[in-house]
């Protein structure tokens, strides 16, 4: 028998530099507001997305693997599926 190394984080998440793509989205996303805005704003929405990485790095770390998406999907931007498409609704009657 041979022996086979696993690897030991399979299931992470895709690292872009040094955040998690998922953090990288919240900063990103803030850049861009800051950028459409136009300006100094550009600066503000850089340093306001470094501070919105760091509280979201805080509530990521008491919550389940990614809770972006979940967030997401609870709150009407991505639908679920074909079955689902409205994540708005709270009830469904089939």
């Amino acid at each position: 028998m041979n022996e086979i190394d696993i690897p030991r984080y399979v299931d992470s998440q895709v690292q872009l530099f040094f955040w998690e793509f998922d953090e990288a989205i919240v900063f990103i996303s803030c850049l861009a507001g800051g950028i459409v805005a136009g300006g100094w704003f550009a600066i503000v929405g850089m340093l306001g997305g470094i501070f919105a990485v760091k509280v979201f790095k805080r509530f990521k770390n008491g919550a389940l693997e990614g809770v972006l998406l979940h967030l997401c999907y609870w709150a009407g931007v991505l639908s679920l599926n074909k079955k689902f498409d409205d994540a708005a609704k709270r009830e469904f009657y089939l």
